[in-house]
This record gives structure tokens, C-alpha cells and sequence, in this order.
């Protein structure tokens, strides 16, 4: 690999069949939003630029389908794919070609870490994936098959031993931790918006994982409202120990599109430049510590303009490319109740996790 983060080689998983998806004309997650993705980096020049790579990413085998999913919830997917009737669930509903489109979609990933792992590249960067609220016998949440379980499969066939999984995506991600909840190999760190209020109300500071993996699901949550200083404040106290103690081989980042206080669909309060900030600092230490393994998945992010500037923004930053961050100014900023609330919430953290994990804290 690569060992320096300036000059990268980065991979962009495209495939207009990406956009053969339907999941109704009011639904978040709109026909075009992939293609909007691709034109906007094309005209920006970036796409032609020489670290830049366009990969076409192979469907998700049936083998590696089946180790992550139940038979009978494939079965019902398959189902569904073949009639156009029923749904997934109530915030995901079904249509005709449902499982290509979701083999290809989760296939992006897949396809990335083939190809880091094979060097031909140094990155990947895909504008789907991070299906995150997909559990083993069920989809939700937009979600269909979990990808980031898929992955670290092939991760772990492949040979890394300690992956960890950076969500940063505003809302918690139920189904991976499910997954890996008593997995010491598999460590989550998972920053959103207080499950109190937020879909899926699942992630709370106590979940620290069960068994061998107590200590290595992380939930830090944050209050409506939480902008750019409370958040690099909980980042800065939370995830360079955990990170450095975990010491990954391989690091899958979704990055934060949909705290970005223009986003629909939450109420944190972020801007670009703590988007750049969180994935700058992962991008740095993967070089510095685990070899560059770093690839990135969108994840969420509902403002169409958020959205492609932001994978923009991310790679860029992979490949080394310059990009001015737009200087924005937030409706909101953290004031005392925000700070107190995020100050007992890192405590509550630290109180919970970094005894588990024999790490020193004040």
C-alpha cells in the first residue's frame, strides 16, 4: 500500500445500474440520487484526474449472501424481487429487481476491499452502501442486506484480524452492532443523534457489547441542536485512545452526510469542515498505522447538495486532491445545555468502555 496519504490511488464504485431501484416517488432515497453523485464529480474534472479510478463492482455472491443472511429472509427478498409485492418493511418498501439492485448496491463494498486488497488501488470511495439497519433475518431503515457485515466477512477470510467499523452516519446503527456485539475482532464506534428521539432509538452509552466484545461497541450520542465544537470535542476525547488501543488492520468510515444541519431528515448541527476533520484524521492514521487500509461508504445524507459535496469532499481528501471546504455558518450553535449534555455523555463513555478495555482516563 501507499504510505502517503497525500498521493493516494482511489477508487470510485459506479455502475448505472446502481439507479435501477424503486422505492416510490416520495421515499428519501430517489431515483437519481447515485447518478447525481457521478455526474457532479465527472464535471467537476475530478473523475478524470489520474488517482482517480472508476470500478464497475460485481454483484455480492450467493455464498457470501448466505453467510450474513438468514435462508428464509433471502427467500422472502428473492420473493418480493420476483412479484413487486410486499416489503421489507414499513419505511422500505419492496419492487420488482429489489435483489439485483441490492446485491449490486452491497456489492460496491465488496468490490472496493477486493481491489485495495489486491493493490490495485489505495481507497475506495462509493456513493451507496453502509446499509447499517439490516440485521441477519431482516431489513429496515432503507436498508436491505447489511453490507458492512458482508464485509467484514471478507475482511476476516481475507486474512485482517481487528476491522473496525467508524459510523459516523447521524442515525445508530442497529443491525452492525447486532452483528458484531460479542466480536472483540470487530470494534464500532458509532457517533449519532440520541436514540431517544432518532430512528432507530437503538445505540445507547451502555451498549459496550456483551462477552469477549464488551468494550468494543462504543455509542456516543449527542443532544438536537449539536454542532461542530461538541462534536470534535467528544471526538477528540473518544476516538484517538479507542482507535490506538484497537490498533485495526482495516478501517470502514461512513462519514457523517447526514449531521449536516441541512439535512432532512435530523437535527445535529455539522458543517463541512467537521465532516473533512473526522475523515482527514481516519485517513491520516490508517496511513500511519494500519498500512492505508481505509475504504468509505456514503451511508446516509438526504440534501441533494450536502450530499454530492460531500463525496467530494471525501475524495478529495483520500486522493490527495485539493478542495476548498465551503465556509458555512449553522442556524444553531452549542451552547451551555448542549455542552453539558455532551460532556456527561463522553464521561458516561468513558465510564463504561475504558475500564473494559484497561484504558486510563480522567
Amino acid at each position: 500500500m501507499n504510505d502517503d496519504p497525500s498521493h493516494c490511488s482511489v477508487g470510485f464504485m459506479w455502475d448505472p445500474k446502481l439507479e435501477t431501484f424503486d422505492f416510490g416517488a416520495r421515499h428519501p432515497v430517489r431515483v437519481g440520487r447515485f447518478q447525481m453523485v457521478h455526474d457532479f464529480l465527472l464535471e467537476s474534472g475530478i473523475l478524470d484526474t489520474s488517482p482517480i479510478e472508476i470500478i464497475n463492482p460485481e454483484p455480492v455472491s450467493d455464498e457470501l449472501l448466505r453467510k450474513a443472511h438468514s435462508k428464509d429472509y433471502i427467500q422472502k427478498v428473492t420473493e418480493i424481487s420476483t412479484t413487486g409485492k410486499g416489503d421489507i418493511d414499513i419505511d422500505t418498501p419492496g419492487f420488482v429487481g429489489i435483489l439485483e439492485n441490492s446485491l449490486l448496491a452491497s456489492g460496491t463494498i465488496i468490490s472496493g476491499i477486493r481491489a485495495m486488497h489486491n493493490r490495485r488501488i489505495d481507497h475506495f470511495y462509493s456513493p451507496t452502501g453502509g446499509f447499517h439497519h439490516a440485521f441477519y433475518d431482516h431489513g429496515g431503515g432503507f436498508c436491505i442486506f447489511n453490507d458492512i457485515a458482508m464485509a467484514v466477512i471478507l475482511l476476516k477470510e481475507l486474512g485482517y484480524e481487528r476491522v473496525l467499523i467508524a459510523d459516523f452516519d447521524v442515525h445508530h446503527g442497529n443491525g452492525t452492532q447486532d452483528y458484531f456485539y460479542n466480536d472483540s475482532a470487530v470494534m464500532t464506534i458509532s457517533f449519532h443523534e440520541d436514540p431517544e428521539w432518532m430512528y432507530p432509538h437503538d445505540g445507547f452509552v451502555e451498549d459496550i457489547g456483551s462477552d469477549s466484545g464488551r468494550g468494543y461497541n462504543v455509542n456516543m450520542h449527542f443532544p438536537m441542536d449539536a454542532g461542530d465544537d461538541v462534536y470534535r470535542y467528544a471526538f477528540d476525547e473518544l476516538v484517538p485512545p479507542l482507535v490506538h488501543f484497537f490498533k485495526p488492520d482495516f478501517i470502514l468510515l461512513l462519514p457523517s452526510f447526514d449531521a449536516h444541519y441541512r439535512d432532512p431528515l435530523a437535527h445535529l448541527n455539522l458543517t463541512f469542515k467537521t465532516i473533512h476533520y473526522v475523515a482527514e484524521w481516519f485517513h491520516e492514521f490508517s496511513h500511519r498505522n494500519c498500512n492505508g487500509c481505509l475504504g468509505v461508504v456514503s451511508g446516509g445524507g438526504y440534501n441533494p447538495e450536502v450530499f454530492k459535496t460531500g463525496a467530494k469532499l471525501i475524495i478529495s481528501l483520500l486522493s490527495g486532491l485539493h478542495m476548498e471546504i465551503p465556509d458555512e455558518e449553522p442556524p444553531f450553535r452549542d451552547d451551555e445545555e448542549i455542552w453539558d449534555i455532551t460532556r456527561e455523555n463522553v464521561k458516561r463513555v468513558k465510564d463504561c468502555v475504558f475500564p473494559e478495555l484497561s484504558l486510563d482516563y480522567d
